[in-house]
Formats: C-alpha cells, structure tokens, sequence
C-alpha cells in the first residue's frame, strides 16, 4: 500500500474441490441465432489434472480455514484504511458517512473496475455499544442502494429504491444479542456481526448532476451512542504473513463472535491458531503448525487466486459475456465463492440488484484486442432493466487490474442514459469499438473508445427484470470487425 492510495482510497471509491479435479467454465464456441442464455450453455465441465497439479495442493484443513476466514480479513483490511489510517488523510470516525464527490476517470487507479454511474457513500459501523440509527432523506426518480455488508461480506440487507420506493427511510441497526425495542417507524436491520461495512450508491447523471446528489448525500445521517470505539489491535496489510493473518482475524473474531457454521469454521481451526482474542497464538503453536503455515502459505493464495479465476458456476455465453454464479452477495454455505469475490471484486451487490456481465472475449471466442474493431449491437429497447444499464470499457493492466481508457472524448462507457446516441431504423443501436475515432458522424456518436491493448468490458444492469436474469432475453452481441 502506498501513500497515494491512502490518499485517494475514499476519495476515489470509493471449486470448491476434488481429488484430483477441478471445476473449469465450458466456453463455447461460436454459435448462430439468438443470442440467448440457456442452462446448458453456462454448465461447468469437470477436467482431470494430472496428479502432480493435485500433489501441489495445500493441507485440506489449513485451505479450508483460509478460504473461510480470508474475507474477515479483507473487511478488516478496508476498515482500518478507512477509519485508523494515519496515512490517509481523508479517513473518518467510525459510525461516520464519506462521501464521494465526483465521477471518476481514467486518472483514478486506485479501486479496479470502477463505475461512473453512481456515487458512493461509506461508513463503517460498530454496534458494540448499542444500534446505530441511519436516515436517509427521500430521493425521488432516482436509483439508489444501501447496501449493509457483515464483517464475513455477506449483504444482511439491501434497502433502497428496490424495496422502498423513493423512501424517506429511518433505519435501526443493531448487533447480535442485542434485546430493545426500535423507535417507531423505524425498519429494523439484525446484523450477526459488530462490524459492518454500509456502502451506499446513488444514481448520477453526469457532471451537471453532482450537485444534486450532494445535496441527498448532505441529508443522510447516522446517530450512533455516544462511547468509545476501540479499533483494531493490529494492522492488517494487503499481503500479510500467517503470524499476521492469524492475529488479525482474532481480533475481529473478538470483536465479532462467530455464530452458526462460522463457529464451527473457528471451533475447527483452533488447533491452527484461529482463536478469538489470541493476538500472540502463533507464539503457542506447535513448531510443527507454525512450519505447515509457513511452507503453505504461497500454496494458500495460490488456491485463493485459483478460485478467483475458475469460481464454479460462472458461464460464458456465446454472445461474449460471461454471466456470474448464483448467489453473490449472500453467500449462504459457498465459502469458496465468497473468498473468490473478496479477492476480485469486494462489496457486490446481489444479482436481483445489479447483474454484473462482463467480457474479456468476442462473440466467437476470441480475445478483445484494441488493434482490432468491434461492433456491439444493443436490442431495440435496451436491456430489460427497471433501473438503468451501462457498458464500461476498461483497459487490462498488466497486474491484472482494470481502470478507465483515457481517450479524447471523455467517454468511459455508454448505457441507457448517454445523450446523442443514434438509433437505427429499427430501433436498435450500434456501439463502434476502437482505438481511432470513427469517421463516419454516426459512428462517432456511438463510440466507446478502447486501448490499444487488451480490455474487458462490463454490463451492469442494475434492477434487472427476471427475464434477463433467467436469460429469457436476447443479448447484446460482442462482433469483431477486423483489423
């Protein structure tokens, strides 16, 4: 971590497997007619490895602890970052919002895969001493969210123009154990866990909206009881070691009791250091415990980035994009999927709130290439949203990371609310994908920008109407061009 990131963290915003086998995505190759997802298109295929892949694999308990206590991690990670940083200037006081100001560009290399499509506002929450109570003014004819994510990732709850219309909203969190009654009208959020990361979205229409949605971020509040807050006890880091890893998920185990199958996980791992409160636990281990977690280790986070890659359940349609698996952000008993998540892309939403499809290849299997031209035809009538949709194009780094292309225009991506698109006869409309502007006048007001490089591009269609998410619908195709 660098002092720039510190600096600008808020600012910008903002397989499971088997002996032997491992789950691998079919991709299938191209195909002819609509476009349309089914089932069988986005079935995993299983692939033998060969048994010195297998022979490389980490101790099953010491993976299966990893994988269920990295997020904790991760979330604690974030949380130091955003509230005790003394290197980051913009930090603030827990049970505290932050709020972003402005749309993010091609110079904001800090979050990877951004969206200029929303505003965030962050705050993280600690109920230890009692409920924290969150008002949120009304916002009407606007998207927006507020999603509340436990110290584990998982979305406990998701309010907003979904579920409660333009509001306004008054909402009591309060933490595990906690007896009383809430104030009237208030909607009651039981958390499992002391900790909570509230990250809020609001919907903006490009820079001449920003003072708009500065005025709704202005009208959000949250009362908390007046105490103190006692924060971590060690700092975690993005690459820790296991004696550092161990102590930092003691300490949240402390501050959050594990319950149901997490208590488990921890009852489990105990005999490998996993206890709540044990800051120095690594110091009591067994020599022989402290040389499996050190010879281990970079098997431990290979496995992880390995999930990261192969997750089972994600499937790639013959359109170009790749759908996720089921149940983002309430993640239930798939451990593995959430560690996967955490790793690539912390804090989705589910998938009855934004479907995120995302393409690194073409409708006919081939690699997006910004040498190349593409053309994205785009359904008359848009994608079946009951909010709004947008197509980001994102170089890919050679970290593996995604940031905006900078490019003359300005243009970052397109969707259902970008001025001056022109639509064909029928309805329809042609995205044109490259390097070089267009020369045609047309074109040129339908064109997304790309490197000259590798990209990866997303379609986030937030409030999709189910028959997009069921695949009932045709898709917007990614075609190559040429050269």
């Amino acid at each position: 971590k660098t002092r720039d990131e510190c600096q600008n963290m808020y600012k910008l915003f903002g397989l499971p497997r088997v002996s032997g086998l491992r789950l691998t995505p079919h991709l299938p190759g191209p195909m002819f007619g609509p476009m349309l997802l089914t089932p069988m298109l986005l079935t995993p295929m299983l692939m033998v490895l060969p048994e010195s892949a297998a022979a490389q694999s980490p101790d099953a308990d010491l993976l299966d602890s990893f994988v269920a206590f990295y997020p904790m991690h991760e979330m604690a990670r974030l949380r130091y970052i955003a509230v005790d940083d003394p290197a980051n200037p913009v930090r603030v006081r827990i049970n505290q919002f932050q709020h972003g100001r402005r749309l993010l560009d091609h110079r904001a290399r800090v979050v990877t895969a951004p969206n200029n499509d929303t505003i965030y506002s962050s705050a993280r929450l600690d109920l230890r001493n009692g409920p924290v109570m969150i008002e949120i003014p009304r916002i009407p004819n606007r998207y927006y969210s507020l999603q509340f994510m436990n110290a584990y990732t998982e979305n406990i709850a998701l309010p907003g123009s979904r579920t409660h219309g333009e509001g306004p909203m008054n909402i009591a969190v309060v933490g595990p154990g906690w007896s009383g009654t809430v104030p009237p009208h208030s909607q009651r959020i039981d958390s499992d866990t002391n900790d909570l990361w509230l990250l809020g979205r609001v919907l903006v229409d490009g820079v001449e909206d920003l003072p708009n949605v500065a005025a709704i971020q202005s009208a959000m509040k949250i009362t908390a009881p007046a105490s103190e807050y006692p924060g971590l006890r060690t700092v975690p880091v993005k690459d820790p070691g296991p004696e550092q890893f161990l102590a930092v998920i003691n300490d949240m185990l402390a501050r959050n009791p594990a319950q149901g199958e997490m208590q488990h996980k921890q009852q489990s791992a105990a005999k490998l250091g996993i206890i709540p409160g044990a800051m120095t636990s690594w110091n009591d281990l067994p020599e022989a415990q402290r040389m499996r977690w050190q010879t281990q280790w970079p098997l431990l986070w290979n496995e992880l980035r390995r999930l990261r890659s192969a997750t089972p359940g994600i499937g790639r349609h013959p359109s170009g994009w790749e759908f996720p698996p089921p149940g983002v952000g309430r993640w239930g008993t798939n451990l593995g999927l959430r560690a996967a998540v955490a790793l690539r892309g912390i804090a989705a939403l589910d998938s009855e709130e934004v479907l995120y499809l995302n393409a690194l290849a073409d409708s006919a299997g081939q690699r997006l290439d910004g040498n190349a031209r593409y053309r994205i035809r785009i359904p008359a009538g848009g994608v079946p949203v009951n909010a709004f949709w947008s197509i980001t194009m994102y170089e890919v780094m050679p970290d593996g990371r995604y940031f905006f292309v900078e490019n003359p225009i300005g243009r970052y991506s397109v969707g259902d609310r970008t001025k001056g698109l022109v639509k064909n006869a029928d309805g329809t409309i042609d995205l044109w994908l490259q390097a070089e502007a267009p020369g045609e006048a047309d074109r040129l007001a339908n064109w997304l920008p790309v490197p000259r490089s590798g990209f990866r591009m997303s379609l986030r269609a937030y409030l999709p109407k189910p028959e997009l998410v069921a695949g009932k619908v045709a898709l917007p195709v990614i075609e190559r061009l040429g050269p």
